[in-house]
């Protein structure tokens, strides 16, 4: 039904949870420091074939369902080992259902870093099965034939193959890998379009530019008042690209720091 509204009534709309790139494609603005912002990460699929045992790992990674494709929400970083706030609650988060899978015989423990742990265990599993090495691939392998052959007499599930790769494998070769993921990814965004504080600069430049303009439109003739129209909007334009841009980079960077922290913290304990 249509519905009246008073005049000059304010209305709000809500456009949900949405990260910077959504908004831009859908409504053509941007957040500045949007708390639903996430970050893409993929493994190359054919980048799969050329590693060792490629086609082994290949139906492992289809048995235990794991895609190549993760989004990292901002709001990970909340939890992690950067975040003073995380450590205070520290041994609050993980629940014995979320850690049950890391056993298997016992041999290796839950690490101590995985209470603030920001990385999501879909994204670890893959990352283990493509790391591992040949040796790693066949204790697994040795690992689940004993599973098979066992009074149980069943097919491994998704779960077996998860704690069994874990149980050969840890989150070192996983981390060294997300970690090259990260640096990659970081680099790509900055590739033609410089820094995240190149893009503080340019971002200052266009506030003052519009702020500029819209103080001298008062003063414009019809045409030029046209063509003020047209270069603010270009100027908004470019403006809302840089705020997704620079936005992208600061994910990059704080995950990949992130990465680096847990790794160094992985080959610490192991």
């Amino acid at each position: 039904p249509n519905v009246a509204f008073p005049a000059e009534e304010e209305i709000r709309i809500s456009y949900g949870n949405k990260g910077n790139e959504e908004l831009l494609y859908l409504y053509g603005f941007v957040i500045e420091n949007n708390p639903n912002d996430y970050l893409m990460v993929h493994y190359p699929k054919e980048a799969v074939q050329l590693v060792n045992c490629a086609e082994t790992k290949s139906l492992l990674l289809e048995e235990q369902k794991l895609q190549l494709r993760w989004l990292l929400p901002a709001s990970l970083l909340l939890e992690g080992s950067s975040n003073e706030s995380s450590l205070a609650l520290d041994g609050c988060k993980k629940t014995s259902s979320q850690v049950s899978g890391y056993s298997w015989s016992g041999h290796r423990r839950l690490p101590s870093y995985m209470n603030h742990f920001v990385f999501p265990e879909d994204l670890m599993a893959a990352l283990r099965t493509i790391a591992m090495n040949e040796e790693g691939m066949h204790c697994v392998t040795c690992l689940l034939k004993e599973l098979s052959e066992s009074g149980c007499q069943r097919q491994p599930s998704e779960e077996d193959i998860k704690a069994a790769i874990w149980e050969v494998c840890g989150n070192a070769g996983a981390l060294q890998l997300l970690v090259d993921l990260l640096t990659a990814k970081t680099m790509e965004l900055e590739d033609g379009s410089g820094t995240k504080a190149h893009d503080t600069q340019l971002l200052e430049e266009f506030s003052k530019t519009i702020l500029a303009s819209v103080e001298q439109q008062s003063d414009l003739s019809e045409h030029q008042h046209n063509r003020f129209e047209l270069e603010y909007s270009m100027t908004k334009n470019r403006w809302a690209a840089t705020v997704y841009r620079r936005g992208q980079k600061h994910l990059a960077h704080c995950f990949l720091q992130e990465a680096q922290n847990f790794l160094q913290l992985c080959l610490n304990e192991e």
